[in-house]
């Protein structure tokens, strides 16, 4: 019994984390994509470079893309080009983090998906975003783009954003699975009472007497309508139906 139990949770886990832990494979070869034009071919080289070798480490593409279009929503845009690129790779799941800066608005959206979601969560992205925000105000931007990838390695070789995944977490549930499997075996080694509501009652002479309604009162309570405050700057899906954490700002 108790074996049995340990191998279901443990094939659970299991399938938990291929569906996370999915593999890039780095097909892709790019990962500086300056549409806008606003990096020399030095900075370009050099966060190439640098990308590359934080994704060759974590299985996790780090992806930048500039774009200078008037007509354009960062997020979407950032979905789309996802989109776009998973399927041209030919994968079902790929571990990204992506930076698409919008030159048109103002606006920089980062995302994570998959691995990059796990490790960087809305919270973790907004932290990440506002530590790049003044250097991207000031035009900075190859230095923004590389404190981007430094902070996607930072967050990579730190514990899961997902509560599930931490090991202490972890740990816990397993202290608990364990003493419910315990607890019940030493519940039924020690046999089932027999007694019941029904043991000492006779229902032929036991019924209801009387029955009585009695009105009090009626009371209403108001509940103000709450105010639709969701914003499109975390994560969501993309048309291409693949999850991702996010955070919006400008700059």
């Amino acid at each position: 019994m108790r074996r049995k139990t340990i191998f279901f949770y443990t094939l659970i886990f299991s399938f938990f984390m291929m569906f996370f832990f999915a593999h890039s494979a780095f097909a892709i070869e790019q990962r500086i994509y300056d549409d806008a034009g606003i990096l020399s071919d030095a900075e370009k080289e050099e966060l190439e470079s640098y990308a590359l070798s934080v994704s060759e480490k974590w299985d996790t593409d780090v992806l930048i893309v500039t774009v200078d279009d008037p007509t354009i929503d960062v997020k979407e845009y950032a979905e789309d080009f996802y989109d776009k690129k998973i399927e041209e790779l030919g994968l079902d799941k790929w571990n990204v983090a992506i930076l698409t800066l919008d030159m048109s608005h103002r606006e920089v959206y980062l995302a994570g998906f998959y691995k990059g979601e796990l490790y960087l969560n809305d919270s973790r992205l907004d932290n990440v975003r506002e530590k790049i925000t003044p250097n991207l105000s000031a035009g900075a931007y190859a230095l923004a783009f590389n404190q981007f990838i430094d902070q996607v390695d930072h967050y990579l070789d730190s514990e899961p954003a997902n509560i599930f995944l931490q090991w202490w977490f972890q740990l816990i549930i397993s202290g608990i699975l364990g003493g419910l499997v315990v607890g019940g075996l030493f519940y039924r080694s020690g046999g089932r009472s027999t007694v019941h509501s029904g043991t000492y009652m006779d229902p032929k002479t036991s019924r209801v007497l009387a029955r009585k309604d009695e009105y009090l009162r009626t009371t209403v309570t108001k509940v103000r309508k709450p105010k639709n405050n969701q914003s499109n700057g975390g994560g969501g899906v993309t048309r291409g139906g693949h999850s991702h954490s996010g955070s919006r700002g400008g700059f």
